[in-house]
This record gives structure tokens, sequence and C-alpha cells, in this order.
């Protein structure tokens, strides 16, 4: 049975694939093409499951991720049925769709994937919105929906995908929008200023529901306030609702005390490692709050130590210390660094690998200073990359910088010279963390 249901996984992640996806290669992306009209189609198709959830639609350029994972864990520690609904994926595609914190059954997935063919085999292309067949994007929110409905979900936390307006994830009237910290990313697509790039990701704001913003830019901020305005929603920003939060981290886990604006202080564990996530579960803890007042403290406290995301700071070895994260932007790898020399202690050896389109320049000139040595590699196959270019970028700031494109090679490598002592990260791409995790127990000198 099953070897018969992973047999039948595997074909339904083919069927998906087959499709175009935007993930692999978001420079086929066309904004005049980027619209809505092929998911609203496809979940009229299904009988709108999208609706009869209270959702949290979160948009941002970083910590999406790991804000949507402390929501979901709040929620599931209130005793609330919850599915979350997140991407990429690290190790299977069906940790994207988690219902009650655990990633969706095989049999589930298999069955509704094979419900979503038979529906779409009987589908002219020319019926489809533009005439053209969906993305793997739009199929995959698809299922997340029917998933969720089946399964009998009450709350959903929703990640958008790329930008906010125009994701397949925004046909949603949501109990709440969260904004984590946004940057520069995709200018092709969501435009070539952080204003524009705002603009964008505040397109998922709708009026009177409120919103939630983290850490931002002051001309975000901005661009945040008058959408909010504009679409009569109450407005939160993190730095404005807390007075005090102090963080003390550690390979282990993260401890913070959290003072909200005139209230009593409140204190934290986590699971995961990095002052940056007190930062997300404190973002998480004012929505819970001012949505769900009722919820007690204790059971949020409770739900926010046990949440987890892989190749997020995590550690997956402590002699030498070694770990993974998924940062992809200047941003994200300045806290990643940040939070690493502060576990570590010391200068360490950085693994990196990012595919081609992100800001190289600008992540080198944060991390090669940095690190003794780096060894620059390739991010899986999945998307595109031009690892000697990156190792060109690297290299002109830290001469002790070679280059190893099979990442298994890169891995030994930069094992071999740590000697059991020198720490070690990995950044650059959650594609190349995904496959670092894959490898490393293989990798790893007895």
């Amino acid at each position: 049975m099953k070897k018969r249901n992973q047999a039948l996984f595997e074909k339904c992640v083919k069927y998906l694939y087959s499709f175009i996806n935007l993930e692999r290669d978001t420079a086929a992306i066309k904004s005049s093409e980027y619209k809505l009209d092929c998911m609203r189609f496809l979940l009229k198709r299904f009988g709108n499951p999208q609706q009869g959830f209270k959702v949290i639609h979160i948009a941002g350029s970083k910590a999406k991720g790991s804000t949507a994972c402390f929501l979901a864990a709040g929620l599931r520690a209130a005793g609330k049925h919850t599915g979350m609904y997140t991407s990429p994926h690290v190790s299977s595609i069906l940790e994207r769709i988690v219902i009650n914190g655990e990633p969706v059954a095989i049999d589930v997935f298999t069955g509704l994937c094979g419900e979503l063919q038979q529906v779409l085999g009987r589908i002219p292309k020319a019926d489809f919105p533009g005439g053209k067949q969906p993305s793997f994007f739009e199929l995959m929110t698809l299922l997340a929906w029917l998933a969720f409905k089946r399964q009998g979900c009450e709350y959903v936390i929703l990640e958008t995908g790329l930008g906010g307006r125009l994701d397949a994830t925004n046909i949603v009237n949501p109990a709440a929008v969260v904004l984590t910290p946004i940057e520069m990313e995709h200018e092709a697509i969501l435009g070539n200023t952080l204003e524009k790039i705002a603009a964008e990701k505040c397109g998922i704001i709708k009026r009177n529901i409120p919103v939630f913003c983290g850490f931002q830019n002051r001309a975000v901020k901005k661009v945040v306030r008058e959408y909010a305005a504009a679409h009569n929603a109450a407005l939160y920003f993190l730095d404005e609702a807390i007075e005090r939060l102090v963080v003390s981290d550690s390979v282990e886990h993260t401890e913070f005390s959290l003072v909200m604006a005139g209230d009593k202080e409140r204190n934290f564990q986590l699971l995961l490692p990095g002052a940056f996530q007190a930062e997300n579960a404190s973002l998480a803890f004012l929505v819970l709050h001012t949505l769900y007042p009722e919820l007690p403290d204790d059971v949020i406290k409770q739900g926010f130590s046990t949440a987890f995301l892989p190749a997020r700071m995590e550690v997956l070895n402590k002699n030498p210390l070694v770990i993974i994260d998924g940062a992809h932007t200047p941003g994200s790898v300045s806290r990643a660094v940040s939070s690493f020399s502060h576990l570590a202690g010391q200068r360490g050896i950085l693994l990196f690998a990012a595919v081609t389109g992100k800001k190289i320049e600008e992540m080198a000139a944060i991390l090669a200073p940095q690190f003794l040595h780096i060894i620059i590699s390739t991010p899986g196959s999945f998307r595109r990359s031009d690892p000697r270019e990156v190792y060109k970028a690297f290299y002109r700031l830290n001469k002790q910088t070679t280059l190893e494109k099979n990442p298994a090679r890169a891995l030994k490598k930069a094992l071999s010279l740590s000697g059991k002592v020198v720490p070690v990260l990995a950044t650059g791409s959650l594609y190349f963390a995904a496959e670092l995790r894959r490898l490393f127990s293989v990798a790893l000198p007895s």
C-alpha cells in the first residue's frame, strides 16, 4: 500500500509540474498577463472552496513563512482547526499545505489531485481565461483550498507567493491582513522602486479589514498608511504597538520579553533560533491578541514554543555548528549573518548559492567580509543560476573564496575546512538550503 501510495503521489507531482511553473522561472512572468481571471475560474469550477474560512492573509518580502507558522501554531494551541498554505517547500510538496501542524496526508493530496486532473481534463483549453491553462501555483492554491475544506478547517493562514495584488491567493475576504518586512525584490514584475513594490504587496488590503504591519522602512510605512486609509482599514504597526522587546537567543532556542504599549510584560520561548524570530513572533502575537483577545496568553505562548519551519536558521549540527537558512535578499541575509555571528561567537565558513536574478553584489557586500572561507555552489537544479558570476562577486571582496558547483562536494569541503571546530553557515536560497538539508546526513564526517 505504501509503495502504491508513493507511486501515485509521484505521478501527481509530475502532473502538477507539467504546468507552467513561475517559481522555477519568474522571468517568464509578463506583468500584462499577471491576472486573477484563471484563479477565479478554477475556484468557481470547484464550488468556491475558499469561502467560509477565517483567513489571515500575509504578504511581504521576508519572514512570511515564520510569521505564518507562529500564527497557525497559536491558533492550533487554542484548539482551532487550522490550515496553513506557504511556499516554496523544502523537502516535499506536501509541506505547502499544512493542517493542524502536519503536512496534508498523502492519500488526501493524491485523491484531490486525481479529482483535479479529471475536471481539468474535461475543460477545453479555449475555455480557460485567455485560452491559457493554469499555472502550477494556481493549481497548488486550489488544492490547498480543497484540502482545507475537506478536512474541516475553520481558520486558514494564507501566504502570498509573489507580490500580493495579483497573487493567486488574493481571492479571499480575510479576517486580517499581515504585511511582513518589505524590500526590493522582483523589480521586473513588482516595480523598480520600494514604493511600487509596497503598493503591490498592499494589494491584499481589503475594505474595513484590519492591517498588521511588521517593522518597515519609512517609505513603505507611508504607502501602507495611504492604502489602509483608502480602504478604511484599521492599521497596527508593530514598532508603534510595542514599548519594549528584549531578545536572548542560543543554538537551542530564542527567548524574548515583550511589552505592548501600556500593557504588562510577557515572556516567550521559541524553538526557532535567531533574534529576528522574536520580531516575527511579536507580530504574530499582535495579530492574535488584537483579533482574538479571548485567547489566553499561556495558550498562545505554548503554541509559539512549538512552531517550527525547516531551513530557517535551522541547526543541523552542533559540533561543528552547522546552520542552514533560506535567506535570499540583502535584508534577510543581513539578519541571518547577524544571528549566526551571535550564535557562533566567531567567524566561520560560508556556503553560498543563489538563483539568477537575486541581488548578488549587495549580498556579497554584506556577507563576504564576515567569513574566514567562502564556498560558492549551485542552488540545486530547480531554478536557473550562474555560480561563476556569484563566485566573482564574492572573490572581489574576499580572496578566500572558492567555487565548487556540486553542492555535495561543496558541503564536504566546508566540513573538512571546519575541522569540527569552525562554524558553518549555508544560505542564499531556500532551494540551496533544502538541497544541503537532504545531503547533510551523508556528508558529515564520522
